[in-house]
């Protein structure tokens, strides 16, 4: 601080003695020195006065008592200044973590889906609303042949939600050439869930296993919305839906499943509750604004640019406000 005061003492006079743009100059760089030194607004004050007083400067008593006002202001100013530096450290700290987690996250999505996988044709989207997503998806081989696709929705948002989604995804990769149908999976995540997440978090999930060999595809649900069944020889929809409790709540809870044969140009829609929502609507929140689109659509295009047209179909209705993350998985055989 002594330093300081010298050369502030020493610029300060010979400001007043000579005024000139080299000594303004040198005050603004002298400025920057004590932020970084983090020396309080109205300690420069007292600083100030005591130079001029030194120097023989009488202030008029007025000048004198705005500047002890001033001094009152400073105090309170600093005081407020400094935790608002604090505040933006923090923040600018928070931005970066937050950074690393969304780029860790988008990590834990597969790319793209085995598209050649046997007979199905697996097109997919997942938009977050903000920086980071709740919604999940992801798929895996459970023996020889048999491929599981599962669609989550972690309920809250941010780092927990991402930390928890790491967890099931790696869960799900320990379950690679395993055996276990559907339900069993639920069951399994169920535990891990109610283990190792934070109690204020929560998943729903439905998953489905595809068997090739017979065309079958198993599936069971946890408290998720009911997948849409679209049968192309008969041109109807249908919603596929088993009984079980959300993931993360009861250790004992039992999982139903159950199993559709999937035709040439049948397919499912696996979706999360973002998609289906109506803002500010009289119309339920169904998969009436998946049926809607899927009606529109051109079904011979790709997997892929159907979901991409349900998407569409689906931010159009809310102009594009969206509340909530959307995710869309479409599995199609060929």
């Amino acid at each position: 601080m002594k330093q300081v005061k010298e050369y502030y003492k020493k610029i300060m006079l010979h400001y007043l003695r000579n005024p000139g743009e080299h000594q303004l100059y040198a005050g603004q760089q002298l400025s920057k020195s004590l932020i970084e030194k983090d020396i309080p607004p109205e300690d420069i004050l007292a600083l100030h006065i005591n130079i001029m007083k030194e120097n023989g400067y009488i202030l008029p008593r007025e000048w004198e008592r705005s500047f002890q006002f001033l001094m009152e202001i400073m105090v309170s100013f600093g005081m407020a200044y400094q935790e608002r530096q604090s505040l933006r450290l923090k923040k600018k700290q928070l931005e970066s973590e937050i950074n690393v987690a969304i780029s860790m996250q988008k990590k834990l999505y597969p790319h793209t889906f085995e598209h050649g996988f046997h007979d199905l044709e697996v097109g997919f989207i997942s938009t977050p609303a903000r920086e980071m997503s709740g919604d999940f998806y992801y798929y895996t081989k459970h023996g020889k042949n048999k491929l599981g696709i599962l669609v989550a929705d972690i309920a809250g948002k941010g780092i927990p939600a991402a930390l928890c989604m790491s967890m099931i995804k790696y869960a799900m990769d320990t379950l690679e050439n395993d055996v276990k149908p559907a339900n069993m999976i639920l069951d399994y995540l169920n535990r891990l869930v109610l283990k190792n997440a934070d109690p204020s978090l929560f998943v729903t999930m439905f998953y489905t296993i595809y068997d090739p060999l017979t065309s079958i595809l198993t599936y069971s649900s946890a408290g998720h919305e009911p997948a849409l069944y679209y049968q192309a020889k008969s041109k109807k929809f249908q919603d596929l839906n088993t009984k079980g409790l959300i993931l993360g709540v009861d250790a004992n809870v039992k999982y139903e499943e159950k199993a559709i044969q999937l035709e040439s140009g049948d397919f499912i829609v696996l979706y999360t509750d973002g998609v289906t929502e109506r803002k500010d609507s009289d119309e339920p929140d169904d998969n009436s604004i998946l049926r809607e689109a899927i009606s529109s659509a051109d079904l011979s295009l790709p997997a892929q640019e159907i979901v991409n047209h349900m998407y569409q179909h689906a931010i159009d209705e809310k102009n594009y406000q969206l509340d909530d993350d959307h995710t869309i998985v479409m599995i199609r055989k060929k």
